[in-house]
This record gives C-alpha cells, structure tokens and sequence, in this order.
C-alpha cells in the first residue's frame, strides 16, 4: 500500500512539473513572437542580392539575379542584374509546345504566388504564427510551432525553432491559393551580429496540369546603415 502511494506522488509531481512546463512555453510564447516581429522589422534596414530560378516539372526554365532593398512603407525594391532563359521548349503532356505567351503566364503566375505566400514573412503575420502557435518539443533540441487561420482560413505554418536562442531554422506555409494547393518551404540563416533572414525557399503551385516551382537564394546581406 505504501508503494502505491509512493507511486502515486511521483505521478502527481510529474503531472505538476509538465503543467508548470507548458504554462511557462505558454508564458515565452509572447516573447517568442515580439522576437519574430523584431526580427522581421530589423531586416528591412538591410541589402542583399537574390537569385530566382523558375522551374517547370522540374527542369530549369529561366534564372533571375536581383539586388534588393526595403524602400518607404516596407515595400520591396528589386533591380535585376542577371538573366538566364532556357532555350528548349516546354511540352505539354499530349506533345504540344508551350508557347511563349503561355510559359510567361505560368511563370507570372507562380511569381505571384510567391509574393503571397512571402506576406507570411511580414513582421505582424510571422509575430501572430508564433503567438497563436501550438508549441511541440523536439528530440534534437528544437521547438516546433504549428498555427493555422494566420492569414486565410484553413492556411497551416509550422515553424521550427531553436530551443535554446529561439531564432528560425525552416518554416513550411501550406494554404489554396484559386482552389490550388500552394506551398512554401523556407530555410533560415543569420547574420553576423545581425537578424535571422530566409536563406533558401521554395514555393511550389500546380497550373494546367504543370508542377510550377520558384528557388529563391539571398546572399551578400548588407546593412543600409538606418
């Protein structure tokens, strides 16, 4: 009978320590979230170059090079200083070319997919992913993040965090973007002594029946000096 209640203290102290845990992740939630807007707000006083590449199926179809740089109002300015266009044509899965007017549909179309699902990345929409999240705790010292309904209904994010700095490792955005399922799979780097800022990503959309895909790499990441 003493086991048992011995037994039973133990689970009652372990019931204890995991509800203080879980309030306390509740607690750091808010904190986590202002860092992520912080974060996102810092890196409009930076520069940096930016490689797209646009993909169809698969295959490379034309790669851009921009510099680019936060101008009055958080809007984004680019000034291209690469491009390079494939010269074989796309098919369709009958045989039928791709014409060139219907390839730039694709590619503007997927551009603007793009830029909506970058919007998830703006200060106040990656401070409310963080503060609405579901937090999991990770085996390789990492928290995971799971929001939905951040900016439209039924949209998921699942941010991965460091457990121990809180800064962004990768962030995967799924939501429909005219009833077709879109994706963006991000991955984080830092700068020195500077804001965390998305290294690589890939946004993924379906379009007649082709698997559109843009790569965007940012490097050369300079500080504006504001």
């Amino acid at each position: 009978m003493n086991r048992l209640k011995w037994l039973g203290a133990i689970a009652v102290v372990a019931m204890i320590s995991s509800t203080t845990s879980l309030a306390q992740e509740q607690l750091d939630l808010r904190k986590m979230a202002k860092n992520m807007r912080q974060n996102q707000e810092e890196l409009r006083r930076y520069s940096w170059e930016t490689k797209m590449t646009f993909l169809v199926n698969g295959e490379l179809r034309r790669s851009d090079t921009y510099t680019v740089r936060y101008v009055m109002g958080g809007m984004v300015e680019k000034m291209q200083i690469n491009s390079e266009v494939a010269k074989d044509k796309v098919r369709r899965p009958d045989g039928k070319k791709l014409s060139k007017k219907e390839l730039e549909a694709a590619r503007e179309f997927v551009t603007e997919v793009k830029n909506q699902l970058d919007g998830y990345l703006n200060p106040l929409f990656a401070e409310k992913a963080v503060a609405t999240s579901k937090v999991l705790k990770g085996d390789d010292g990492t928290l995971l993040l799971l929001s939905r309904d951040v900016v439209t209904s039924g949209d998921s994010v699942e941010i991965i965090l460091n457990k121990t700095t809180h800064k962004a490792i990768s962030a995967t955005i799924k939501t429909a973007i005219d009833g077709s399922p879109v994706a963006l799979d991000v991955t984080f780097g830092s700068i020195e002594y500077g804001p965390n800022h998305s290294l690589r990503s890939i946004t993924t959309s379906q379009w007649q029946g082709f698997e559109l895909s843009i790569i965007t790499e940012n490097s050369n990441y300079e500080s504006d000096g504001i």
